[in-house]
């Protein structure tokens, strides 16, 4: 039996043995076979786009080097004792060697001006995809693939007119110029789907983990699934194929 081509299965980071946002877990996702790999990116002081999820004040405070060097990157994490900090620009460069997509998950909006800049440095636009802060970026930045984040919780009213809200989401995202919905998977139904669908929308959702919700994603059509279960959804695939 042959693996269905979609959902695209993206290994969110640090869905292997190495800790979130290091190279070592990047390499993880390669070695997984995923075919994309999702990381968070924020900003040093001079402007160095890093792999990292939490803020600290010493994102402000110090260069890219200062920040890398053993005494300082410890106080953003213990991990940073046996690991140094990934950039932006390592990942791109593996990326493209291995040809897997990215995620790439913006924490702040000054992230967004350097890392575009070096996604059309390595000329990556056609294996990268924007979540997270996205302001501005569909009207500045022709070319970039961006996904609208919807909220992570539907209000009661969103719940007792889902199929209005659905509209609404995906003709907003249509008209702002957005490759697709990016969505937490608990909000994602069928009337979603399909009418993103008709819109030419692609529908992501996140994270997800458990054996039934990855099988129900997989019956929506959704067209990725985010998961720190990468195995486990691309068995499902096969078995679904």
């Amino acid at each position: 039996m042959t693996c269905r081509t979609f959902p695209l299965i993206c290994a969110h980071t640090g869905s292997g043995a190495a800790p979130d946002n290091t190279r070592a877990s990047f390499l993880e996702s390669i070695a997984m076979r995923a075919d994309v790999a999702e990381v968070d990116l924020r900003v040093t002081e001079d402007g160095k786009v890093v792999l990292l999820h939490d803020h600290s004040p010493l994102l402000a405070e110090l260069t890219f080097e200062q920040l890398n060097r053993p005494e300082n990157r410890v106080k953003l994490s213990p991990v940073y004792e046996s690991h140094t900090i990934t950039t932006l620009d390592e990942v791109l460069g593996l990326a493209r060697e291995y040809g897997i997509k990215l995620n790439l998950d913006i924490k702040t909006n000054a992230v967004i001006e350097p890392a575009i800049k070096s996604i059309r440095n390595f000329e990556m636009e056609e294996l990268v995809f924007i979540t997270g802060c996205s302001d501005e970026i569909t009207n500045r930045h022709r070319g970039i693939k961006v996904l609208y984040n919807t909220p992570d919780v539907l209000t009661e009213q969103e719940e007792l007119d889902y199929i209005g809200w659905a509209r609404i989401v995906s003709e907003w995202a249509n008209v702002g110029g957005y490759y697709g919905l990016n969505l937490n998977y608990r909000t994602c139904r069928s009337e979603l789907v399909e009418y993103a669908h008709r819109l030419g929308l692609a529908v992501w959702v996140y994270t997800v983990d458990d054996r039934e919700s990855l099988k129900e994603m997989i019956d929506l059509g959704v067209d990725e699934i985010t998961t720190n279960e990468v195995n486990l959804l691309k068995q499902l695939k096969m078995e679904t194929g």
